[in-house]
């Protein structure tokens, strides 16, 4: 399993005003934790970790140095970010061992203009961009891509329709939709009916109303 080194340092939990200070100082606040092991809080340098999470590189499999002592093979399993900055403000950081899966978010990427949009007329809609896999270390994937160039009109693709290979399984619900298209007389059918039930519940009231108003008299 070859991993790719980031070095850490340990950290006393202290007051807030603590992990304000690494933060201005480039240092990111973090954990390292695992099935079996004791929380290691920690710090990261920011330089670093915008490295490890550039563009196809999420699950980055790494060794943690910390304080000079490597053999701390992790994947970044969730951080948090600045709501105005959008700087990543903590990072939980998950032991891995090469023989068990771990459970991580990738993204959906569908690629092509689908024929049913493209020559049938009809209207595309992804409803899912993320899903939850479980899967070995070595065989995470960076995104679940797919080319529906070829998919026509009428058409529900499930999560459980994707084919992974060996070592990864899904983790969300099988019934996910991933993305639709539906052709534009459906569309129309289904609006045209919604617009019709308040035309018809008027008459339904009115004819409710009638006997009790001649009971009153």
């Amino acid at each position: 399993m070859e991993l790719t080194t980031l070095k850490a340092t340990s950290r006393v939990l202290g007051a807030s005003r603590n992990n304000a200070r690494l933060r201005k100082a480039g240092q990111i606040p973090a954990v390292y934790y695992g099935k079996g092991a004791e929380a290691v809080n920690i710090t990261v340098n920011a330089v670093d970790v915008r490295k490890v999470l550039a563009p196809g590189k999420r699950y980055t499999l790494l060794d943690l140095e910390i304080d000079g002592k490597a053999g701390n093979p992790a994947v970044i399993y969730n951080y948090d970010k600045d709501c105005i900055t959008q700087d990543i403000i903590h990072i939980d950081f998950l032991k891995i061992a090469e023989d068990t899966k771990v459970k991580v978010r990738v993204p959906v990427k569908l690629t092509g203009l689908p024929v049913g949009v493209k020559t049938q007329g009809g209207i595309f809609a992804q409803e899912t961009r993320y899903l939850m896999l479980s899967a070995l270390p070595t065989k995470i994937p960076t995104v679940i891509e797919m080319d529906i160039s070829d998919v026509e009109t009428n058409t529900t693709f499930y999560a459980k329709q994707f084919k992974f290979e060996e070592g990864v399984e899904l983790a969300s619900g099988p019934r996910t939709v991933i993305f639709s298209i539906s052709s534009k007389s459906k569309k129309k059918d289904a609006a045209e009916e919604a617009a019709a039930a308040p035309a018809a519940a008027a008459p339904a009231a009115d004819a409710a109303a009638a006997p009790a108003a001649d009971a009153k008299k």
